[in-house]
């Protein structure tokens, strides 16, 4: 049996549960102690008190991208992994053939049709020296959606704004990558939230579909 020792609140514990779904895999959770003071049992298995440790028979590991190439190396994919990863996803991108100034001039076309509202656009040049003239970042909101996320949680600023990058390639294309908007809320715990981001995810999906 499949051990996990971990917490809800740590990216790393979400990223192996994730995969462990994706594998189909049985296991077990432990919930370690908040405090790295009170980990004894998780310091006599693995010589360390963080998360997330995956114990699998004789098998200890330790670090998240450690027991993710352990799993993907030991336990074949099922056939709906690819849709467990799908729905799972944190950002969606897609690859365009227009060079970066067109793609984005068309994001934008699509995203004023789809009801989003675009607050901000920001060059790369503007961010870092080192980031390409080409790239571009849009902060985005769709407004309904935005008045229910207060109503729901006040306190979820990452909520209210999207952000979307134009990524120039080497041979000229673009990659347009997007935050998912359920994905980034769904440590608040909150349905409705998730509920109203839903809505937002599926007027993204249809902008990305049509670049």
């Amino acid at each position: 049996m499949i051990t996990l020792y971990q917490t809800e609140w740590c990216p790393g514990s979400h990223t192996v549960r994730q995969v462990l779904t994706e594998l189909g895999l049985t296991f077990t959770a432990v919930n370690v102690h908040a405090s790295v003071d009170e980990r004894a049992e998780l310091v006599a298995i693995a010589d360390q008190s963080s998360v997330p440790v995956l114990v699998d028979g004789d098998k200890v590991y330790g670090d998240s991208a450690e027991i993710v190439e352990y799993l993907r190396a030991t336990y074949p994919a099922p056939a709906d992994a690819g849709a467990h990863a799908a729905r799972g996803a944190w950002r969606s991108a897609v690859v365009v053939s227009l060079a970066p100034r067109a793609a984005l001039a068309r994001l934008r076309e699509l995203l004023e049709e789809k009801g989003f509202t675009i607050l901000a656009q920001i060059e790369g040049p503007n961010i870092s020296d080192r980031l390409p003239k080409e790239y571009a970042i849009l902060q985005v909101t769709v407004p309904v959606a935005a008045v229910k996320t207060l109503d729901v949680d006040a306190l979820a600023p990452v909520a209210i704004m999207l952000p979307i990058a134009v990524v120039p390639t080497e041979d000229g294309k673009s990659v347009i990558a997007a935050t998912d908007p359920v994905g980034q809320v769904w440590l608040y715990s909150e349905p409705e939230l998730n509920k109203v981001q839903r809505v937002v995810k599926k007027r993204l999906a249809e902008v990305l579909a049509e670049l």
